[in-house]
């Protein structure tokens, strides 16, 4: 093996050497100064030396304007003439009439009292006796039943009509007619009461007049007769 090379040991740099660096670049630093400062100096100088711009002119526009005449003067209100107020009424005095006082009037004389009048009694009217009364009409037995026997007869007559039916009426007709002693057909046929309806009178008054009636039976009067019939129609 061969030995080592020793390293080689940088030589440092000589006093002299670095002194004569820092001056060169002194001197560099102060001439860029120098120059920049030429700079400076000749662009204020530029500046300063160029003329300021010139503002235009302002222009002022005058228009003439011819104004209107004054209205004429208003005139002056007419004068008002005072009112004269009226006279004041002057009262005029009354004369104040003394009159006498009047004299005190007497009192008329009393008048006489008038004779007593003379009363005359008239008599009591006579009293008036009520007449007799009339004697009892005589009682015959053998009315009532042929009544009777005529109220059913009428009631076996009783039609009701076709109208009646529809309409569901009903009601008691009570009708008054009058027979002689032969009997046969009734005369002075009409309804004395009971229901209004026309129609339910009408079917009562037929059922009297279309019945036939018998004779009266001898206990009974020989005479017209008047009969009232009460009529069911339902």
């Amino acid at each position: 093996m061969g030995e080592p090379t020793p390293s080689k040991v940088p030589e440092k740099p000589s006093r002299w050497s670095y002194q004569g660096q820092s001056k060169s670049f002194r001197y560099a630093i102060i001439s860029a100064l120098a120059v920049e400062i030429a700079l400076v100096a000749g662009l204020i100088l530029i500046t300063h030396d160029q003329p300021k711009p010139k503002k235009p002119p302002k222009v002022i526009s005058v228009k003439i304007v011819h104004l209107p005449p004054p209205p004429p003067p208003a005139p002056p209100p007419p004068k008002v003439k005072p009112v004269p107020h009226p006279p004041k009424p002057v009262k005029i005095p009354v004369p104040v009439v003394h009159r006498p006082a009047p004299l005190p009037v007497k009192p008329p004389p009393p008048t006489p009292p008038p004779p007593p009048k003379q009363v005359v009694k008239t008599p009591p009217p006579p009293i008036k006796t009520p007449p007799p009364p009339p004697p009892p009409t005589p009682v015959y037995s053998g009315v009532g039943a042929y009544g009777a026997g005529a109220r059913s007869q009428v009631r076996n007559n009783v039609h009701i009509s076709a109208i009646i039916k529809r309409l569901g009426l009903h009601g008691t007709v009570i009708v008054s007619f009058k027979l002689g002693p032969a009997g046969g057909k009734a005369t002075d046929v009409h309804v004395v009461g009971g229901s209004h309806n026309p129609l339910l009178r009408k079917a009562a008054l037929a059922a009297v007049s279309d019945s036939t009636f018998p004779a009266f039976t001898s206990h009974m009067p020989p005479h017209t007769l008047s009969f009232t019939v009460p009529i069911d129609i339902s």
